[in-house]
């Protein structure tokens, strides 16, 4: 066997670590054209040829013709028959043919096989795939756009007794109503508006000194003409600047505004509690700057009500017991520091009325709701910039329902689907999770949850409390989508008790 210089075979020669060549020389054959052999094994003068031994038992030697596992060409003579003559065997088999080969399987100088190379290769590449699908997984998990579930308790949810109170009173110390109403009546206006059918009444608040003035939607709706009234008795006449049903708020201004007006100071309506002292100043039944005390009856109190074109209003509202009636709407509650702590919007009322004419309806029991005043100043602000006021949504389809973990069961909404690349598919909800809380506040129904996002701000993230499959869960939800349904109708009244509740509590909550 031929060898390079640097002790290498020549290429094509397949060789073991071993140096012992793997396919043994072939027997020798003489020349017919140089030598004389006769079948006796004797050469003319000289000795018979000498045949060195096989490695291997001939009979492992192949037989027959083709391509061996080296991609080498054989045609091998059974034994018995005739060498080879000029080329061509005597069973009339030609040389190798000529044209393309079979692929050979080659090996590197080590003897090892480049098949071992692939596996090689192949864990690697492997390895390193689930090394980049682990990163970029951990790249979206912290980027919010893959949540991943997280172990919560129900106990870890707030009630709705709320925060310390946004005014700290020291023993039986009493407000002082009187320096209280001195100091912010002039800040509250009553607004006449003119209908095509009539005229209604209505409250609002000095927001700025330019003369803005924020109310309910639900005063100003398809008024023909406003006129605001101050304090001091001096009326002007007034233009919409925007509004926003979904929260039942608007933003008029005030036309040839004097520059003496009072704007009111807003409390922060997260750190209110129950049994606060509070008192609300407006323009009930058409009594102008009438003052009402009471105290915060409930907080987050979901509250769904439809304006005059039947569309539904879902606010989380503050429940107070000061007297407010019709009139009162738009108009401010006050706490003891003299802050707006939220708008007045509506009452529950025993009457099966829902009509707007305060002729048809009933006056206070003692049941009246507030907008929070942080939700007034998010979209009074947006009006005030955008012209109009920005939702979210979470893109989930809901229902009141109750979900169980350990041996407590709780009221919440259930979710009924999910929308594919939505807000909340992405946060990781699944139909049958029953929302139970949102932001560590309690969720108690489908307009709990309704009013919470509706008062969210685009681009925030929120923590949804869920009970899945008898654990409670927390998921981390984006709410970087504009809504863009429109609210639906619904009746505007309910039976309970034999009593029709009217256009104020249409599902008989209280």
């Amino acid at each position: 066997m031929a060898q390079r210089e640097d002790g290498d075979t020549e290429e094509g020669e397949p060789h073991s670590d071993s140096g012992a060549n793997s396919n043994p020389p072939a027997p020798h054959i003489p020349n017919p054209q140089t030598e004389q052999t006769g079948w006796n094994g004797q050469q003319n003068g000289g000795q018979a040829p000498y045949y060195p031994p096989a490695t291997e038992p001939l009979t492992q030697m192949p037989q027959g013709s083709g391509y061996d596992q080296e991609g080498q060409y054989f045609n091998s003579p059974s034994y018995g028959q005739q060498p080879p003559q000029n080329g061509w065997y005597s069973g009339g088999a030609p040389n190798p043919p000529e044209g393309p080969r079979p692929p050979r399987r080659h090996q590197d100088r080590s003897g090892g096989s480049v098949v071992n190379k692939g596996w090689f290769i192949a864990i690697v590449t492997a390895v390193i795939t689930a090394v980049i699908v682990l990163l970029v997984g951990w790249g979206l998990i912290r980027g919010g756009v893959i949540a991943v579930p997280e172990q919560s308790s129900i106990s870890s949810l707030q009630s709705s007794s709320g925060g310390e109170g946004t005014v700290k009173v020291t023993g039986e110390q009493a407000p002082n109503w009187q320096a209280v109403n001195k100091n912010v009546a002039s800040s509250v206006v009553a607004i006449t508006v003119q209908l095509s059918n009539g005229i209604a009444k209505g409250s609002g608040i000095i927001y700025n000194k330019s003369g803005d003035i924020v109310t309910n939607d639900h005063v100003i709706e398809d008024a023909q003409s406003i006129e605001v009234t101050l304090y001091n008795g001096n009326m002007y006449s007034a233009k919409v600047l925007g509004t926003d049903p979904t929260t039942d708020l608007a933003v008029i201004q005030l036309q040839n505004a004097p520059s003496d007006l009072q704007p009111v100071t807003f409390a922060n309506s997260s750190d209110l509690a129950v049994g606060q002292k509070v008192m609300s100043i407006g323009n009930p039944l058409g009594y102008e700057n009438t003052a009402t005390t009471g105290i915060i009856s409930a907080l987050n109190r979901p509250v769904e009500v439809s304006d005059a074109t039947e569309k539904n209003i879902v606010t989380n509202a503050i429940q107070i017991s000061a007297a407010i009636n019709p009139g009162n709407s738009g108009g401010p509650t006050f706490d003891a520091a003299g802050d707006v702590i939220g708008i007045n919007s509506s009452i529950a009322t025993l009457s099966s009325s829902s009509t707007s004419s305060q002729d048809s309806q009933s006056g206070s029991i003692g049941i009246g709701f507030a907008i929070p005043s942080n939700l007034v100043q998010q979209i009074a602000n947006e009006i005030l910039k955008d012209g109009h006021a920005t939702h979210v949504e979470i893109g989930i389809t809901v229902s009141t329902g109750t979900g169980t973990a350990g041996n407590v069961t709780r009221a919440g909404a259930k979710v009924v689907s999910v929308n594919p690349n939505s807000p909340g598919s992405r946060a990781g909800l699944r139909a049958g999770d029953v929302i139970i809380g949102y932001n560590g506040e309690s969720v108690s129904s489908m307009y709990s949850l309704l009013g919470f996002v509706r008062a969210a701000t685009l681009g925030q993230t929120v923590k949804l409390t869920v009970i899945r499959d008898g654990k409670v869960l927390s998921l981390s939800c984006t709410l970087n989508e504009v809504e863009t349904l429109s609210t639906t109708s619904s009746s505007s009244s309910s039976q309970q008790n034999g009593q029709g509740y009217g256009l104020l509590d249409p599902f008989g909550l209280f």
